[in-house]
């Protein structure tokens, strides 16, 4: 009898977590590929798993090794050709937000980024906050949020990218 009760137990657990609730997203090809560049940094390690709203349930995706590590190798990967010395960019305060709207023609899933660079070039600094939004349509009953997700960091990381460069050239540094 007691055998019965602890395997009803266990069943009414497990069909409560519904299924698989986390959502695996590697993006360690992205960052293996980055260069090395001590003199850029984004800082906020840690924030690896993403939720996403909008859909029938919210869903959680693991971005691999974490989102600022990520951010930060496509940023490597854009402004390594571009350096030039006495350039150091320290970006802080990562945000990341990820949403579908199912309602909208076409459905579509969107990040909204945001984060504070501080640029030294030559002695000259420069502080700029930094907000991008990027969408991407998906099928709401397939939403695919394993490639969709670090699509839409690396495209949003990709134009954050071309927006420090500016920042750097705003600076009025010679290189």
């Amino acid at each position: 009898m007691l055998k019965q009760v602890l395997a009803a137990s266990a069943v009414l657990v497990l069909s409560a977590c519904g299924g698989k609730t986390m959502i695996e997203s590697d993006m360690s090809h992205l960052v293996s590929a980055s260069p090395a560049s001590p003199w850029l940094t984004v800082e906020n390690p840690g924030v690896a798993v993403l939720t996403v709203t909008g859909l029938e349930q919210k869903q959680k995706v693991q971005v691999a090794p974490d989102v600022a590590t990520a951010v930060e190798a496509r940023l490597r990967t854009m402004l390594q050709p571009k350096y030039f010395t006495d350039l150091i960019v320290n970006c802080r305060g990562l945000q990341v937000a990820v949403g579908a709207k199912t309602e909208a023609e076409p459905p579509s899933l969107d990040i909204d980024m945001s984060v504070g660079c501080r640029i030294v070039a030559r002695g000259l600094v420069s502080t700029r906050s930094y907000r991008l939004h990027r969408s991407q349509a998906i099928d709401p009953a397939a939403a695919h949020l394993d490639t969709a997700v670090p699509a839409l960091i690396d495209g949003a990381s990709t134009e954050l990218a071309d927006r420090i460069w500016t920042g750097v050239l705003a600076t009025g540094a010679k290189r």
